[in-house]
């Protein structure tokens, strides 16, 4: 009888103790977790509003990369995702295959002129990634606003926009989310210039996510052209960009609110100084790296920073033979988004393609055909099951209860 009835116990996963199933569930890929919850409420429970699961997966998560496609005039509504470890299978020619993961919300009509109907019109782009969250900004001179998403429980916040006196004064140049592990805040950098006055003449504000006051920042880096959306990398709640003049990199800490500069490799010469575009950055392992597209020889260099802001700590890790299987090079800069645990980074070429170096056999191959040509914008982030409501303690989170379809992607 009671071998019948450990039989029975065993039939259904749902009468597993729960300390056990959630150990099964934590270990589950993303999309196989997704596809989970849609089985039975237990499932559903135990990955939405059970914090030991919320705080084992956590622990547990792995990075994925998020995609949207179409330049910063036409950018599209529909974001996807990818897993790098496993969505890039060993072969000659492999492609991911994107999953929809989020759609950014229509706050706005436009009107077509000569036609008799509205149409929605999505004008957010994706900017960064900060400890999970997606940071969306909306490009346009009179509607300033931006939002932050947790695309895995499908929740987005307004953040709060620009007095409109400021909007008809500066215009914003752009916007990105940081995290102050010291004060445990969110908080958004904004840099704007005085409208019909020169690109250099700059400025700074900082937002605390929950309050709706934008704060001056002192230290402004004035007559600085700075490329500050193409090359940005975040570690540590520190914010990099390179300087159009390549000579350093400039950056903004968040838990001080100051900004500061970091020299180059003390290797760089006048010849790679003036390869602007070859070189961009990224980060690798929880470092900055820099790398450079040597124009002469068909190979890359992914430089790493072993200590933050230490010039000397600089370190030449990886040499990519920047060479397609066909033999011809690759010009143009490589942006590193991650180490596999094969051993292989993940890069994004330019704006055409992703690409896998293997160091062991020198080997490089294309892993994104799918969207050859289509400006992909490519973000590291590691989910998280964590509300937004929890995560930036605010109470206007906007819950989004219908999720994209695979037959709803975008051109």
């Amino acid at each position: 009888m009671s071998a019948r009835k450990s039989a029975k116990m065993v039939e259904s996963l749902t009468d597993l103790p729960p300390n056990i199933l959630m150990e099964i569930l934590v270990r589950l890929p993303l999309k196989t977790l997704f596809l989970s919850r849609c089985v039975c409420k237990t499932f559903l429970n135990l990955t939405s509003i059970d914090r030991h699961f919320i705080t084992l997966h956590s622990a547990n998560a792995t990075q994925i990369l998020a995609f949207q496609f179409g330049d910063d005039f036409t950018p599209s509504k529909l974001i996807s995702w990818a897993d790098p470890e496993l969505d890039i299978a060993p072969g000659f020619i492999q492609n991911f295959r994107l999953k929809p993961i989020f759609e950014a919300p229509s706050l706005g009509m436009n009107f077509v002129p000569y036609r008799t109907n509205y149409r929605y019109q999505n004008k957010f782009v994706l900017v960064n990634s900060c400890k999970g969250l997606l940071y969306f900004v909306r490009r346009h001179a009179q509607d300033e606003r931006s939002f932050v998403c947790n695309p895995v429980t499908n929740e987005y916040f307004m953040m709060p926009s620009v007095d409109r006196e400021t909007r008809l004064l500066f215009g914003t140049k752009s916007m990105w989310l940081g995290y102050s592990s010291g004060s445990n805040q969110y908080k958004v950098l904004r840099l704007y210039s005085r409208i019909n006055d020169g690109p250099l003449d700059m400025g700074a504000q900082v937002l605390v996510v929950g309050s709706n006051w934008w704060r001056n920042v002192e230290n402004t880096p004035v007559g600085r052209d700075i490329s500050w959306d193409d090359c940005s990398a975040t570690v540590d709640g520190v914010l990099y960009w390179l300087d159009q003049t390549w000579k350093d990199i400039v950056f903004f800490d968040f838990e001080r609110e100051l900004f500061g500069e970091i020299a180059l490799p003390s290797e760089y010469g006048e010849e790679q100084l003036s390869k602007i575009e070859f070189m961009s950055i990224g980060v690798l392992g929880g470092c900055l790296c820099l790398s450079y597209n040597v124009h002469n020889a068909p190979h890359v260099d992914i430089w790493v920073m072993k200590k933050r802001g230490n010039q000397e700590s600089w370190s030449k890790e990886f040499i990519v033979h920047a060479v397609r299987p066909s033999g011809v090079p690759l010009y143009g800069w490589f942006r590193p988004l991650q180490v596999l645990r094969s051993g292989e980074i993940l890069m994004q070429w330019i704006n055409y393609d992703l690409v896998c170096y293997n160091p062991r056999n020198k080997s490089l191959r294309y892993v994104g055909f799918d969207w050859l040509h289509r400006n992909p914008r490519a973000i590291g982030f590691t989910p998280s099951f964590v509300s937004l409501k929890d995560t930036l303690s605010v109470d206007k989170v906007i819950m989004l209860y219908a999720r994209p379809r695979a037959d709803e992607r975008e051109p």
